[in-house]
């Protein structure tokens, strides 16, 4: 029986050639549609965080207005019971005036409280005895309660008041007599401008909105203020006539009717009261970052793209000198695997070198059952020695470092290498954990010694951390681990303050 092989065999420059354009065609296909899905996921994201924020405000503003509706309530009712009881003669007018006085200073967003007689007249407010001689009986609110036999708190459209001239919101009770007959009204008046103050602390933009409106739609109280707020009514609008007869709170992306604006809502109706709370962020603010990241994201493909164009067309040109410098590379392989095994900028070993010496050791050791150590080290804040004295300066302080530590190394089986980045590393063959010690003890005086001078440094020179450990136990105890508790420890020294060596 014959074992066949599969030959393989070099792919002409034609052939090559045409891989290599199929290839950026596909980077660059699916460049554009992962730009696409992330512009998407962002896009989403930002509705759902805005969908967040204008749910909270409303929250907020529901609190708001739910605790100073049922304030002025309990207070009404409490003054209607004592009319009840009590009656409306003189000497009672007189103690309802200064109760009501008192009570306004402890309700907060109150302006007034009043007491009518079943005839409309004044019989008792919390200003002053001159204002008795006024009549609201053509008060929609008091037409309601004489009308209806309701006990349960109303809340009016908005009424200019008259004893202060300002937009008041007028919250009122019945009151009865013992036989159940209208004996006139209970009303606390509550200025637009208190809501509109606390809209003002709330976090929308410049062209967002907050506002509180009856279930009919009649506006209360709205940031941005709009100059016909008693006449304006959002009936009309699609959060009355579309998503509140669904459902008594929710978010939706709608035009206001007022100013034409979009915005991204949360709405609520308040449980128990007739009065709807909702808050909008304009869509233009929501996606004004969201555009930026669009153009800064097409313009980043688009230079990549125009940049795999430009490679491919050079790496076409460079397969054939690739080609050709083939047999020029076999050559100098030898000398290449020398370069491989040793970091180009310190001369010091590389990771791969470090990782073949670690894993011959390892097994040594374990073989001999011999002691093993190794030495963590990092150069302390060096990102910021970097961003001071620029990257070439970095690298001549990663040369000097590297020149201290392998002086510091000097047994032959001792192993220095850069492990990475500012992090360097010492293997340690048939060495204890005090010798081991000792050694990046050394390490860290002789920087300090060399004092390189590290200006965004509390030190004031560059100074370098370390992990040590050891172990006798190689056949028990995982390599990997081995250096994980090694970085644990250097880690540990940084948090301790840094400049010192962790065992």
């Amino acid at each position: 029986m014959t074992l066949s092989l599969p030959i393989y065999t070099r792919l002409t420059p034609k052939a090559l050639s045409l891989s290599l354009i199929g290839f950026i065609l596909l980077v660059c296909f699916s460049l554009i549609l992962a730009t696409a899905w992330q512009m998407a996921q962002s896009s989403g994201e930002r509705v759902d965080a805005a969908k967040i924020t204008v749910s909270n405000i409303v929250l907020a503003a529901e609190q708001q207005a739910r605790d100073t509706m049922l304030q002025a309530d309990n207070t009404l009712r409490d003054l209607a019971e004592r009319v009840a009881h009590d009656g409306s003669g003189p000497d009672q007018q007189e103690r309802l005036a200064k109760l009501m006085a008192r009570q306004v200073n402890n309700i907060e967003g109150v302006q007034g409280l009043f007491i009518f007689d079943a005839h409309g007249n004044w019989m008792a407010n919390s200003f002053s005895e001159g204002l008795h001689t006024k009549n609201n009986s053509d008060r929609a609110y008091f037409v309601y309660h004489r009308e209806h036999d309701d006990q349960s708190i109303h809340i009016g459209s908005i009424v200019e008041s008259r004893t202060t001239g300002e937009m008041v919101i007028p919250i009122s009770r019945r009151i009865e007599t013992a036989d159940g007959a209208f004996a006139g009204v209970a009303l606390a008046t509550v200025p637009v401008s208190y809501f509109q103050s606390f809209f003002k602390r709330m976090d929308v933009d410049d062209a967002g909105v907050i506002f509180l409106a009856l279930d009919n739609g009649e506006l209360l109280a709205r940031r941005p203020t709009v100059a016909a707020l008693m006449t304006t009514n959002l009936s009309k609008g699609e959060i009355f006539s579309r998503y509140l007869p669904q459902s008594d709170s929710g978010t939706a992306i709608i035009k206001s009717i007022v100013d034409g604006i979009e915005r991204i809502y949360a709405y609520r109706r308040l449980a128990g009261l007739p009065i709807v709370a909702a808050a909008g962020v304009s869509y233009e603010h929501v996606f004004a970052p969201w555009w930026s990241y669009v153009y800064q994201s097409v313009a980043l493909v688009g230079s990549i793209i125009l940049a795999l164009a430009f490679l491919g067309n050079l790496l076409y040109r460079q397969i054939q000198q690739l080609l050709v410098a083939e047999r020029e590379l076999k050559a100098i392989r030898k000398e290449l695997e020398v370069i491989a095994h040793t970091d180009g900028l310190t001369s010091l070993a590389n990771r791969r070198n470090f990782d073949l010496a670690m894993d011959k050791e390892w097994k040594r050791a374990t073989r001999n059952q011999t002691s093993i150590s190794v030495i963590l080290l990092d150069i302390d804040l060096f990102k910021q020695y970097n961003d001071h004295y620029g990257h070439l300066s970095g690298d001549d302080c990663l040369v000097r470092v590297a020149n201290l530590i392998a002086a510091n190394v000097n047994r032959p089986g001792d192993i220095a290498a850069r492990y990475g980045g500012e992090e360097f590393v010492v293997l340690l063959p048939d060495t204890e954990l005090a010798g081991a010690v000792v050694v990046a003890e050394n390490i860290r005086l002789s920087l300090l010694c060399a004092k390189i001078q590290h200006s965004a440094s509390p030190f004031g020179i560059v100074t370098i951390s370390s992990g040590v450990v050891s172990t006798a136990k190689t056949g028990e105890e995982n390599q990997k681990e081995f250096l994980i508790k090694a970085d644990r420890l250097l880690y540990s020294a940084k948090a301790q303050g840094r400049n010192r060596v962790g065992s």
